[in-house]
This record gives structure tokens, sequence and C-alpha cells, in this order.
């Protein structure tokens, strides 16, 4: 199969001309001009780029975007929680997932890190999704035994999932998902530190609202910062994907950098719940690695161009705001570009995804934006983007219709 297009390779190059062989499930070629025959989709004016991915989503949210409820621990549990019950129920938890993947696809986005709730309906259903529309997956149960109404707690450490098949072809891999430490005793956390020592990624909130801080405080008395305890746990290391960390220590970022483990910036949610502005300074002034994700649904939108704008305003607002603005970094729209395709693909594992190249996975995007293909071009899908603008998806290979739901109802 011939893709033809501007090939969008990185953010910070310009579009050319040329084409993409996709043989399987994988880039067999990458070429510049004419294509060598007639292309199956594309064409002079379409755009060739990789797919999204989105470092931070909790699918059983989707329903609920844009339900205001105040600041985060009361939106968790006057809207969150009663969303979540709804998924003990094995056909609404199929539903819902078909659901998430038909709307991540019809946004671009071919791989995420993901949140499900506690219960086993939600593993069963992203199974059987991920062999209709294989989108490449790092996700879990939430393990949660505290702060919660009861019948979402959990006692279990998430094996349901380890005895299901950890990998379709390597498209899905396992995860460990302790909800934040307020909702977690110390046996939970230590029960999630076994299953991360078997291998599994490490999925967790830190320092979102200074109210949790606060509560985290109380309830681990013990502890230095509300990192200490996750890494008394021994739950830090460079499997371990934190989301947030807007009110976080010079020591927790020294901390968080030696322990490799990667941050993951959720703009459009923290500003949904008013949690906070990340300091964009010290991630990169400590060296942490960096991914940035959607949160639905604290974030509203699913398309991750608009989270990579998001991120880019709330540094201009530090930068505002600061005294000295021209000390706080801004990022450019390549670099979010860049980002959101191969930067968050690497941190969560997927070095052959996010990038067009002979080798790497075919998950691409074909554009039709009806933009100048310029040197701005990049920065007019940052601000302007529309899942319109979506033309074709190129999922492990196969050519799907954005427009066309790819997982069949049930």
């Amino acid at each position: 199969m011939i893709l033809q297009g501007r090939l969008l390779t990185r953010g910070d190059q310009d579009p050319r001309p040329g084409w993409v062989r996709v043989a399987d499930v994988r880039i067999a070629e990458v070429g510049f001009g004419e294509p060598p025959e007639t292309a199956a989709a594309g064409g002079p004016d379409a755009i060739i780029c990789p797919g999204f991915t989105d470092a931070h989503i909790h699918l059983p949210q989707l329903s609920i975007t844009g339900c205001e409820g105040g600041d985060l621990l009361t939106w968790l549990n006057e809207v969150v929680f009663p969303a979540e019950r709804l998924w003990a129920d094995a056909a609404f938890a199929g539903v819902a997932v078909r659901d998430a993947y038909r709307r991540m696809l019809a946004a671009g986005t071919i791989a995420y890190a993901g949140y499900l709730t506690s219960h086993q309906a939600g593993v069963t259903a992203v199974m059987k999704a991920g062999q209709e529309a294989p989108l490449r997956a790092v996700v879990g149960q939430v393990m949660i035994d505290r702060h919660a109404p009861e019948w979402l707690l959990t006692g279990g450490e998430g094996r349901q999932l380890a005895r299901l098949a950890c990998s379709q072809r390597g498209r899905l891999a396992l995860s460990v998902n302790p909800r934040f430490a307020v909702a977690c005793s110390d046996d939970m956390l230590a029960r999630a530190a076994a299953r991360a020592a078997e291998g599994a990624v490490v999925q967790t909130h830190l320092s979102e609202s200074r109210r949790e801080c606060d509560l985290v405080r109380k309830l681990f008395p013990g502890d230095e910062h509300y990192a200490g305890v996750y890494d008394r746990h021994g739950l830090l290391h460079e499997r371990t994907l934190l989301a947030h960390c807007l009110h976080l220590s010079d020591d927790e970022w020294r901390l968080i950098a030696e322990r490799g483990c990667a941050v993951v910036h959720c703009p459009t949610a923290n500003t949904f719940l008013q949690a906070g502005l990340f300091d964009l300074d010290a991630a990169r002034r400590c060296g942490v690695r960096l991914a940035l994700g959607s949160d639905v649904a604290a974030g509203p939108d699913l398309a991750m161009p608009r989270v990579a704008r998001a991120m880019i305003e709330v540094a201009k607002v530090r930068a505002l705001a600061a005294p000295d603005g021209s000390s706080v970094p801004v990022p450019t729209p390549a670099e979010t570009w860049d980002l959101i395709t191969r930067g968050n693909a690497d941190v969560l594992g997927f070095e052959d995804t996010g990038r067009l190249e002979a080798g790497a996975s075919a998950d691409l995007l074909v554009l039709r934006p009806g933009l100048p293909p310029d040197r701005y071009l990049v920065a007019r899908l940052i601000y302007t983007w529309r899942d319109e603008y979506i033309d074709r998806v190129v999922l492990n290979g196969t050519l799907i219709d954005p427009r066309t739901p790819p997982v069949p109802p049930s």
C-alpha cells in the first residue's frame, strides 16, 4: 500500500512531497518525489504524518467530559466515582470501550496510556476492543482501597489482567495503576510495587492539587513528601508515569529525575480543575523525562494537537506572570508536535511508533487540512486543529476511514 503526500517527518522540518510504502504492519519504505505506483490514499495536497500518542487518559471518563464539579477531590466524589460505578456491568463497559476507541481514532490517537476502573469488566472490554481496533496501549485497572465508595474499592492488584494475554502482537502492555496515595493504603501500595517488580509499568497521579497534597501529609505523616510515599514503596523507577506533578518541592523533582520516572503534563485538565500551572522549567532543569496527556475527562480535549496547544499557552501564562518572563521556557509548536508523536511513544516504550521511517510501525495519519504547506504548517496544525483534518488513519498497517467506526457495535 502506497500513501502519497507531503511528508511531515519532524516538527522542525518542512514537509516534502513524497510517499510511504506500507507492508503488513510496518513502514517498508519512505521516498521523496513521485510515488512508484498509484497511491491507495493521500495525494499531492495531503499531509502524511505519524499518529498521535496520549500519555494519560481515563477511558471510563469520556462520558463525563465537561462536567464541572469543584476541585479535584470534590469532582472525584461527585462526578467521577458515580460514572465509574457503571463499569461494573460488562455490557456497559464493552460499549464504552468501543466508543472510546472510536473517538480516539477519530482524533488521530493511535496509542495511549490509560486507566480503567477497578472492575474486571473493563479489562475484558479492552482485550476485545484491542483485537478489533488494535490501538497500542499501556493500560490497567485502578487500584483503590480507601477514600472512595465501597463499590469501587478493591483489594486486588490487577492480576486478572496479567492472567490474560498481556500482548496482542506487541500492541497491549500491562500496567499497575494505584489511583493516587490518598486512595491507597500502605498495603495497597506494597501490592502495586510487587506487581511492578514483575516488570509492569506503573501509572499514578502525584501532586495534582494542594488539598490532595495536604491530605497525603496527614495520611502518611512519616514520609518527607508526597513523592517519598511512592519511593518508600519502590514505585518510582524508569517504568513509572507520574501524572500532573504541579506542587513539587525541589527535592521531589530531583528524586523523580534520579529514579528515571516520566512526568506526564496534563495542561487542559490542570486548567479545568484549577489545580495549578505546570513548572516546565523545573522539569527541564532537573532533566526529567516528559510526556503529554489529555487526562480526559478532567481534560476536555481528546485531540492531542489541542493538548499541545494548551501546553504552549500554559507556559506563556507562566512567562507573563513571572518577574522576568524571559527565564520561563515556552515550547515551540515543533517541540510539542514531536512530543505528541515520537516523544510520547518513546516514553511509553513504543520506540517504533510516532515516526516516518522504514521499519517503524505503520500507525499513520493522512491529513487534508487545506493549509499552506509552508514553514508554519506545524504551528497552523497546532493552533487550528480540527479532527476533520484527518482523511484516513493507518492503524497497524490497515487503512481506516475515521468517520466510520472501526469497532463494530455489539
